[in-house]
Order: C-alpha cells, then sequence, then structure tokens
C-alpha cells in the first residue's frame, strides 16, 4: 500500500489540531516549555517525523509526553505511526538522506508484501522470520539465510522483508539483486575499471537480499568480491538476507569461508506447501483475479498440481483469461488448464487413481471395494470413493456406477448424497475426506488413518 504524500499545508493543519489537543492534556507551563517548540516536519511510511531545538527537549520528550504525542497524531492521522524526533539543525541532512533513499532503486517488487503471503506448515517458521528481520534488520537473525526448490516463495519472502523495512523507514537503502545480477554487474565493473563505484553501490546500502546464492558457486572471483562485501556489511550491522535452492552443505564449489559466514545468523527452509496450503493460495489468487471458482474446482486444481505455487497462479490466471473471453468456469475448463503444465508435474487423476488410493487409505482390498458386500467397512469406504470419483472427476452416476462393477447409478446417486449430507454436519468425515484428498495429491501412504463413520 502506498504512503499517503502530505502537502506543508497539511502537516500544519493535523500538528494544529495535535495541538489543540495536547494542550488539554498537559499544564500550561509544560506545554509552553516542551511541546509548543515541536514541528512536525514530515509523515511519511507510517513514521513522523518532528524536529526540536535541541537534543535536551529530545530526552525530555521521550521520557514524559511520547505516549501523549503519539497517540494524538494517529488520532489525528486515522492511522498507527511510530515517531523520531531530531534537532532542527540536523532535520536537513536527514531530509536529504531520506530523499535520496526513496529515489534509489531497491528492486523490490511492491505486490510481494505479507499480507499478499500465504503461511502454511511448509513456511511458518521461515514466514516468523522473515518478519522479526524486518521489523528490526541488523540485529534479529543477520544472515538470514532461506532455502527451498524453486517456486515454494523464498523470492516472494524476500520481497516482502525490503518491502516492509521501507514501509518503516523510507530512509533505508534497500537493493534486491539475483546473484547473477551482482555478477554481471562486477565483471562490468573490471572491465570498465569501475570497481570503486561497484564496491560503493553494494557496501553502503543498510539491506542486502540476494537471490539464488547457489549460482555464484563457479565463480571464484566473484565469491571472493561476495566476501568482502559481506564483510563491510555485516560488521556495519547492516541485514543480510540469501536464497538458495538448497541447503548450504550442498552448495558445491562454494568457498568455505562463505559457507561459514552463511550459517552465522539463522537458516530456514521453505518446503512443498500441503493441500490445505495450496488450496488456500489457489482462493487468494482467484481473489486478487476478481474471480468466482467452485470449491470442488480449487480441489480438482490442488489435487493434480504439483509443488510449485508459480503453477498455482498460473492456473488461475488461465481461468481468469477464459472467463473474460466469455466462458464458464467449470471443472471442464479447470482440466484445459492444467494441460499446460508439464507432464512431469501433474498428477493425473482417473477413478482408478482415486479407488486405489481409498483402498489403501482404508486398508482394504480392491476387490472388497468393488464387490457386493455389505459389510459396514466395506460400505462407507466405497461411498467415499464413488462421492471423490464425482466431485474430483465429474462423473455421470451411470459412468461411476460402470467403474464400480456395474453398479446401479440409483445405487451411486444415493451414495453421493448420503456423504454430501453427512460432510455438512459431521467434522470428522470432513476431515477424513480432506485427508484423502491429500492422499491422493501426494500419492504417498497415510499410515494409521482415522477413519470417521458416517
Amino acid at each position: 500500500m502506498t504512503a499517503p504524500s502530505y502537502t506543508d499545508e497539511h502537516l500544519s493543519s493535523i500538528w494544529k489540531k495535535c495541538l489543540e489537543e495536547l494542550k488539554n492534556q498537559i499544564s500550561p507551563i509544560e506545554f509552553d516549555s516542551f511541546i509548543e517548540p515541536i514541528n512536525l516536519e514530515d509523515i511519511y511510511g507510517g513514521v513522523a517525523y518532528l524536529t526540536v531545538p535541541s537534543e535536551f527537549y529530545i530526552q525530555q520528550i521521550e521520557k514524559k509526553y511520547f505516549a501523549a504525542i503519539k497517540n494524538v497524531l494517529m488520532e489525528c492521522t486515522k492511522s498507527y505511526l511510530s515517531l523520531q524526533f531530531y534537532e532542527k539543525e540536523k532535520y536537513s541532512k536527514v531530509r536529504s538522506e531520506k530523499t535520496k533513499s526513496v529515489n534509489f532503486d531497491s528492486h523490490l517488487n511492491k505486490q510481494y508484501t505479507f499480507d499478499s503471503f500465504i503461511v502454511g506448515n511448509n513456511n511458518r517458521m521461515a514466514c516468523a522470520a522473515a518478519i522479526a528481520i524486518s521489523e528490526s534488520p541488523g540485529t534479529a537473525y543477520n544472515p538470514f539465510f532461506i532455502y527451498g526448490q524453486s517456486g515454494l516463495g523464498k523470492t516472494h519472502l524476500m520481497h516482502a522483508i525490503g518491502n516492509k523495512i521501507l514501509e518503516n523507514d523510507p530512509t533505508k537503502k534497500v537493493l534486491y539483486v539475483t546473484s547473477e545480477t551482482f555478477t554481471n554487474e562486477f565483471v562490468d565493473a573490471i572491465t570498465h575499471k569501475t570497481n570503486e563505484e561497484f564496491r560503493n553501490k553494494y557496501r553502503n546500502i543498510d539491506v542486502l537480499l540476494v537471490d539464488d546464492i547457489q549460482f555464484l558457486s563457479k565463480m571464484e572471483r566473484t565469491q571472493e568480491e561476495f566476501f568482502y562485501t559481506f564483510n563491510a556489511l555485516y560488521d556495519a550491522k547492516h541485514q543480510i538476507v540469501i536464497s538458495c535452492d538448497s541447503p548450504l552443505s550442498k552448495i558445491e564449489i562454494l568457498e568455505e569461508r562463505l559457507r561459514t559466514r552463511f550459517a552465522w545468523g539463522l537458516i530456514a527452509d521453505v518446503q512443498a506447501p500441503d493441500y490445505e496450503t495450496k488450496v488456500a493460495i489457489l482462493n487468494r489468487k482467484a481473489e486478487e483475479k476478481a474471480i468466482d471458482v467452485d470449491n470442488e474446482i480449487l480441489d480438482y486444481i490442488a489435487s493434480y498440481t504439483g509443488d510449485n505455487i508459480r503453477e498455482l497462479e498460473g492456473v488461475i490466471n488461465h481461468l481468469s483469461m477464459a472467463l473474460h473471453q466469455g466462458q464458464e468456469i467449470d471443472l471442464n475448463l479447470a482440466k484445459e488448464a492444467l494441460k499446460h503444465i508439464s507432464d512431469d508435474n501433474l498428477h493425473e487423476l482417473t477413478e482408478g487413481v482415486i479407488i486405489d488410493s481409498v483402498s489403501r487409505f482404508f486398508g482394504i482390498s480392491v476387490e472388497d471395494l468393488l464387490s457386493k458386500k455389505r459389510n459396514k467397512e466395506l460400505v462407507f469406504p466405497r461411498q467415499i470413493a464413488m462421492y471423490l470419483c464425482r466431485t474430483l472427476l465429474d462423473m455421470s452416476f451411470p459412468n461411476i456406477g460402470k467403474a464400480f462393477n456395474g453398479k446401479d447409478h440409483s445405487t451411486v446417486m444415493y451414495a453421493v448424497e448420503q456423504i454430501s449430507n453427512h460432510i455438512e454436519v459431521n467434522s470428522e468425515l470432513q476431515k477424513t475426506v480432506d485427508e484423502l484428498k491429500k492422499f491422493i495429491s501426494s500419492g504417498s501412504p497415510i499410515a494409521n488413518s482415522v477413519k470417521a463413520q458416517a
């Protein structure tokens, strides 16, 4: 979200209202001595910048009046603010640095924020660490090394850190680069004899975010330059965030001194999203595109896609484009969207896969599941399997009957209706169905699954 822009006239009006309110809270002598000399210079990025005649005023204000000033400012602006006090004569330098920082190209994607990041069991620790870093850069977890396969959200977290830091303090110099960009700029500096400019750029910033550090592994001279850049920033207590597609121990030809330094702070991994997280991501992406997608379709997409979050976004983009072209968002359209995903990442789902998965999940044989036996321990899994064939594959009742050794379509209709009705009132059954969907999606056994009885 873009920070509000305040004109001098607006700032003057805000501060006048604040002074009127503070007059009612503070004795006249104290007000005239310590509040009247304060001036509101600027509000930017969630920070109110105020000036006073001398350092003495700052000490007294922070000791006795800080909370009162902060409260009236937030009330007048209707926004949460932090306060920073400066001596009047020193603020001009701060303003100059702030302007310079605002014009500094951080290479951040403003859409990648913590608000737009879906937190799940696969990334909870990494996200918590990223938030802590953004609130206290250079002191909490420095350096921060985050690793995981491509497409799982590492880059999103890095941009979110940078965006939050700038939101809290726009005077900070934050720079996001890939290791490839760092390498190319270093080579260019050597070629054009601009090494000093290169070093000044990278060693005089507050936060350095370097993506895909694994590409430095075969660049000996670049590794050496990065080593000295790392040391300069670390010694100055400036924040360093590094991402990689594999753990430190798996990066080949990485200098040991770099490997050691990367491990000084915190190491966290981002894993593949589980079924619930994939559904949550799909929901969020659909909301962002302002399209309405049925839960059954979202379940289907989550079941058929692999681990890469970008694939999920790609499917939603396909649905959005089709909707704008006048098509209806249904299961067939979802299937068409999934065809664009690599066969290596797409889990083909058929009635045979569902029947096999349900039988393994409940610990019974496929033959028994498809038989005419009416034992309770067989009827319930059979009804679940029919329900999943209907909801995940949109199969007709007669075709489901054929898949279950020629069951009559009325039997299938009854089974699907039974499970549908019970799911609405039985949370344990809902949990069982969700577990089965995850099981089908992963293709791996779930030991000792709890079976909810309808």
